[in-house]
């Protein structure tokens, strides 16, 4: 797929993403990270990290288990959020997924398979081929597929997609896995050589944006 970025190469060797791994460094603008154009709104009670990602992508995956890693070592005012890249048709269907497994009770495992699942159907490309097979893999996760088409039809799920595209138009991304902080800084891929730099150009600029709002 085209917009899929293959910039973090599998072949890394992720280690631990903790603060006491970070790397000593200043970032600079326009190489390392870029301030949106329009500012992503959030709700103001923390600092937002979001990430955008997509189910068929290998990298995303990869970067789950770092990106939780990281997550753990968060101060309370920094939330972490995920939200699902929307190009085409058959990514609002992934995306629609992902946001009813959100309301899951295993909705963690259920994230977590979806990735090799919606890998695995990235060649069916008839969008209600694609719907069936997913239902039949949710039943494994409790959700039978009556459930599962009521929800992928409902009011709630249609709202937080128009939502989820909204928001990734003003992100202004162009591949994933990305990461924007508080709706304001994109987080440049292409000026990291591993996932854990990824994640310290991330902290330098929860940092900045800390420092911003203790100013205000």
């Amino acid at each position: 797929m085209k917009k899929l970025l293959t910039l973090l190469l599998l072949t890394f060797v992720v280690v631990g993403c903790g603060d006491k791994n970070a790397i000593d460094a200043n970032y600079v603008e326009g190489v390392n990270y870029r301030a949106l154009a329009t500012p992503i709104d959030t709700d103001g009670e923390q600092i937002q990290v979001m990430e955008f990602f997509w189910y068929g992508c290998p990298h995303c995956e990869s970067f789950e288990k770092p990106l939780h890693q990281w997550q753990k070592t968060m101060a309370t005012d920094v939330g972490l959020v995920q939200s699902p890249a929307i190009w085409n048709d058959l990514m609002k269907l992934h995306a629609k997924v992902f946001f009813i497994v959100q309301n899951m009770t295993d909705g963690d495992k259920a994230h977590a398979a979806l990735f090799q699942e919606v890998m695995k159907l990235r060649e069916i490309r008839d969008s209600k081929l694609q719907t069936q097979k997913l239902a039949e893999f949710m039943q494994g996760f409790g959700l039978s597929k009556a459930a599962f088409m009521q929800q992928l039809t409902s009011v709630e799920v249609n709202q937080q997609l128009d939502r989820a595209i909204k928001v990734m138009a003003q992100s202004e991304i162009e591949g994933t896995p990305s990461i924007v902080v508080n709706g304001r800084y994109l987080v440049l891929n292409q000026s990291a050589n591993s996932f854990e730099q990824v994640l310290d150009i991330t902290r330098f600029l929860v940092e900045k944006e800390r420092a911003r709002l203790a100013t205000n």
